[in-house]
């Protein structure tokens, strides 16, 4: 995808558009494969930058992983490698979730630095894997890091445990933060492959969890759920030894919000959104809809579809985000609805604290934002204005909400940074021409690399 995209605003959207699988499970689901002495077909697999790197990952690893734009079809069997690509593992941070698996084959994993959106309070923002590391010694691995920055996990033997996942929080009242999602995928993989027992108490509740232990179940790992959300998992002392598995992804819950957040303010009339299972999408999205509801957003959910109307007023909102409630992800488009909205609203972020890459962007096409630590205030209502300069967007959500926003402009908007879009949607600028925007890539790359800094 090309990095700098030119945007020609003003223009109404109206038809359908289809939804590829949830990223976020499609990850954690591959690591499960991995871990398997079976074929795994994950279905509906979305065609994204993830998915290529993680056929990649599993291929240099030694297994066979295939996708032919509709599933991909992962089969470890033949597995003999532990140390992952350095070069293809920065290219995402769900590669430390490949780490159970290669313990459970060969005792030893190397981890090189993943990569990911920047979007932590560390400096340049890098990805904490600190809680990754804690998890693997509490099921007895040892820990050692390289001068070169790679990292050395070994287990003769990984044994289960009991861990409460509110351990890997910020605030356990609320339980949310920025540790907790991963620390539980981290926590599952890993009881399913260890030797014995493990109790995983108030474990992540969202779908990339979910997902998951319907995937481990299906190769054979007991795991139950008890009253109060703990899991009991019966670790399978090694490689996994059931199935075989396949799963088919459920939709992009982001993406889905992205085409609310399209529909609700540039749809002509209606747009459709198309995917299986839209009602568990619903329910997975709750706490967003409940949000967007107050918003104004005007959202009818079937079966197999969600249609958005335009919304004629938007109204100010308070709102939340957290590991529990609201997606962090989701909160540049809920800044860009609030814009719409006469009066102040505020977000309050309580995972990626420091997750406001995108709010410079706003400001430049004349959106009132202020940021107070970990809170957004947003005044509206917006008065789109044109911005001559080149808006750059650092992370994957900033860029999808700045390319939104820029559909606003009635004039001419260069963005860049519009290469991270290609690691969570598998077209977004595409799918919004097919709509009726008028979106252009730059053409020189030799001026795209200069305008955007990377030279």
């Amino acid at each position: 995808m090309d990095d700098i995209l030119t945007v020609y605003g003003d223009r109404a959207l109206s038809g359908s558009v289809h939804v590829a699988g949830f990223k976020h499970a499609l990850v954690t689901i591959s690591a499960a494969a991995l871990a398997a002495d079976c074929s795994v077909t994950i279905e509906n697999c979305p065609d994204i930058e993830e998915t290529q790197v993680i056929a990649l990952l599993l291929s240099t690893l030694g297994a066979s992983a295939s996708y032919d734009g509709r599933a991909l079809k992962i089969d470890a069997r033949n597995t003999s490698g532990n140390e992952l690509d350095p070069i293809d593992a920065a290219r995402i941070h769900g590669s430390v979730y490949l780490l159970p698996a290669l313990l459970a084959r060969s005792g030893s994993a190397v981890l090189p630095e993943s990569g990911g959106c920047q979007i932590s309070n560390a400096p340049g923002g890098k990805r904490p894997v600190h809680h990754y590391l804690d998890i693997f010694n509490r099921f007895g691995a040892s820990v050692t890091a390289k001068e070169d920055g790679r990292t050395v996990v070994s287990a003769a033997k990984l044994l289960g445990c009991e861990i409460d996942l509110l351990d890997y929080t910020a605030d356990p009242r609320l339980r949310t933060g920025p540790l907790y999602s991963g620390a539980t995928k981290t926590a599952l993989l890993t009881a399913a492959v260890a030797h014995g027992v493990s109790v995983l108490h108030s474990p992540y509740p969202k779908p990339d969890v979910t997902e998951l232990v319907a995937v481990l179940r299906q190769l054979g790992v007991s795991i139950t759920e008890l009253g109060d959300g703990t899991l009991l998992v019966e670790g399978a002392g090694g490689p996994l030894a059931g199935g075989p598995a396949v799963h088919r992804l459920i939709p992009d819950l982001i993406e889905v919000a992205t085409w609310i957040c399209a529909g609700t303010l540039f749809g002509d009339r209606q747009l459709t959104i198309l995917g299986t299972d839209m009602t568990g999408v619903a329910r997975a999205l709750a706490p967003d809809l409940e949000v967007l509801d107050r918003l104004g957003a005007l959202v009818e959910i079937g079966p197999q579809q969600i249609v958005v109307s335009r919304a004629p007023e938007l109204r100010p909102v308070d709102v939340v985000i957290s590991s529990h409630g609201v997606f962090s992800d989701n909160q540049p488009f809920l800044a860009l609805l609030a814009a719409y909205a006469t009066g102040e609203s505020s977000i309050t972020e309580t995972v990626w604290t420091a997750r406001f890459g995108y709010a410079d962007g706003l400001a430049a096409l004349g959106i009132r934002v202020e940021r107070r630590g970990r809170v957004l205030f947003v005044h509206g209502p917006w008065a789109p204005r044109a911005n001559r300069g080149l808006i750059t967007a650092g992370d994957l959500r900033a860029a999808a909400a700045l390319l939104l926003a820029a559909l606003a402009v009635p004039a001419r908007t260069q963005l860049a940074g519009m290469r991270h879009l290609r690691r969570g949607y598998p077209d977004l600028p595409g799918a919004l021409c097919s709509l009726g925007a008028d979106i252009t890539a730059e053409k020189d790359t030799s001026r795209a690399r200069q305008l955007s800094g990377i030279a």
